[in-house]
């Protein structure tokens, strides 16, 4: 795995942790539209990084 590769999916981790807080909030407030905002976007990132890994 190169550099670039292995520095992107840190990005992307980082990315997909600042998403589940986003996700957590949203669900504490009840504010659904911004849940599912987040639940698409840690979907999309984890598709990222499956595509990355593979």
């Amino acid at each position: 795995m190169k550099t670039e590769e292995i520095q992107f999916l840190s990005q992307l981790v980082s990315s997909l942790e600042d998403a589940e807080k986003n996700l957590a909030r949203s669900y504490e407030k009840r504010d659904y539209e911004k849940f599912n905002q987040a639940k698409k976007i840690m979907l999309r990132i984890q598709k990222e990084i499956s595509e990355i890994i593979k």
